[in-house]
């Protein structure tokens, strides 16, 4: 007599490995630290942890995607950073038209236009000029999916920013329903570490950000 076999539970093993694979991307695509706004960020706690160069996104981090010159905010935030003596670097996925104009305005020198993020050539080639180790450089951005997986693909200490209109503009669908869900999952499991937690103690002392 034959003995009947166990059924395969093949679906409940799919669903583990899709959780699992799924768990190891968000992790993958975790920030350093969150601050809902660059104003919030403190300059002086970052000079004072060694960052010594600042790369800054553009677009709805530090002005919305559709305001030509920069405001009091911005001026502010880079202004400070340029009298603790930290390089502020402007990298963004804009035109050159727009980024240069801008970085003008916000008496900015460095700056990187068409820089392709979420692929870290651009950023790799910047650090590397300035003579930096990754460890004294911070990233600061509002896109998880292109400014923080630049970031971590380096593994450079990142800053996400919440957005300063609608982001996800410039994203196709599928683009936008990730940043959604990785928004989503990183603050449903408190991921997000305020960015005040950043001036106690350096991070990568603390977490792994790949």
């Amino acid at each position: 007599m034959k003995k009947n076999k166990k059924p395969r539970n093949d679906n409940n093993e799919d669903k583990q490995s899709t959780s699992l694979f799924f768990a190891l991307f968000i992790n993958f695509l975790k920030p350093s630290a969150y601050s809902k706004k660059i104003e919030d960020i403190d300059i002086k706690s970052l000079k004072e942890q060694g960052i010594k160069m600042i790369i800054c996104d553009l677009d709805n981090t530090l002005v919305p995607h559709f305001t030509k010159f920069p405001t009091k905010v911005a001026i502010e935030f880079v202004k400070e950073a340029q009298e603790a003596d930290i390089d502020f670097l402007i990298l963004s996925n804009n035109s050159k038209k727009r980024v240069s104009f801008f970085a003008d305005k916000l008496n900015v020198q460095h700056f990187i236009a068409n820089a392709k993020k979420p692929f870290p050539w651009a950023m790799k080639k910047a650090i590397k000029d300035f003579g930096y180790d990754i460890s004294e450089v911070v990233m600061i951005g509002d896109l998880i999916i292109t400014d923080i997986l630049a970031a971590n693909i380096l593994r450079i200490e990142s800053i996400l920013v919440y957005p300063l209109v609608d982001s996800n503009i410039a994203l196709n669908s599928i683009s936008k329903w990730l940043e959604k869900e990785v928004f989503a999952k990183l603050s449903k499991d408190n991921l997000l570490l305020q960015e005040e937690d950043l001036i106690k103690e350096r991070l990568t002392d603390k977490y792994d950000i790949l």
